[in-house]
């Protein structure tokens, strides 16, 4: 099977990281073991460029990163974006607007970096766990009109994410990709956008194909990466519909799952 797999995408958060947010020495070691056999190995996030990069310097990555659940490929030590996608200005507006109107937290992502209007407990919550690089602009409903950013996420309760995935899905239908990356981030993308989008495009610059290519992941925004790999994993800690649609499932996050999981697979040990 070794020679099988020449790719693997994998997600961070709750996925290649644990509960922690931090990589754990047997992922780091089974992801170098396959990298030396030649398979490249992708981070595929839904964070920013900006928050990915610790990872990827930390596992000395030469590959691009998928970054932006999918609306952009960022290359970490040349600096060259691959591909950048972008909400329409004007849809970025309106959903300022009914955020403002609705007292709900917007992150707007311009630049690779987090703009938003207040330091609100959801952000906070948000750049905890990432560590994003944030600006707060008091003028942000005025200043940051005009802007087509990477793309936008609304941070709320999950029982409100619930409520509004499937009223933004109808309401924007046409006009953005709507998804969830966790159970507090409504993800409000560019058209599109998606993980498994942005794999098929990093798989065809290499010369790689569907049926030689892995994805990890655990949440609902992996699931287009998952679908098109020729090998979707879901770790054990994955939401029930990810586990569902996976090929095969391994450990959770905490446990090191994908490096147990890349350790069988190539025949590590």
């Amino acid at each position: 099977m070794s020679q099988k797999y020449r790719m693997c995408a994998i997600d961070l958060d709750d996925t290649l990281l644990g509960p922690d947010h931090k990589l754990s020495p047997g992922n780091a070691a089974a992801i170098h073991a396959v990298q030396s056999r030649g398979v490249t190995v992708l981070i595929a996030s839904g964070r920013m460029f900006a928050a990915t990069l610790p990872t990827a310097r930390e596992l000395d990555l030469d590959t691009p990163i998928i970054c932006y659940n999918g609306a952009m490929v960022k290359h970490p030590r040349t600096g060259e974006t691959w591909m950048e996608r972008s909400v329409p200005a004007e849809i970025a507006e309106e959903l300022m607007d009914y955020c403002k109107v609705n007292q709900l937290q917007l992150n707007f992502y311009w630049q690779d970096v987090l703009y938003s209007a207040a330091y609100t407990s959801w952000l906070e919550l948000y750049h905890k766990r990432t560590s994003a690089p944030v600006e707060i602009k008091p003028d942000f409903h005025t200043a940051m009109r005009g802007i087509a950013p990477t793309k936008l996420i609304i941070v709320d309760d999950p029982a409100v994410i619930d409520r509004l995935l499937p009223q933004m899905r109808d309401h924007f239908e046409g006009r953005l990709t709507v998804t969830k990356s966790n159970a507090e981030y409504l993800e409000l993308l560019p058209l599109g956008a998606d993980k498994g989008a942005a794999l098929a495009f990093v798989a065809e610059r290499y010369g790689v194909s569907a049926s030689q290519t892995i994805a990890f992941g655990d949440s609902w925004n992996d699931l287009p990466m998952l679908e098109w790999a020729g090998l979707g994993i879901a770790v054990g800690n994955a939401k029930p519909e990810v586990l569902a649609a996976a090929d095969r499932t391994v450990q959770a996050s905490a446990e090191d799952g994908v490096g147990i999981a890349l350790t069988e697979i190539f025949g590590l040990n």
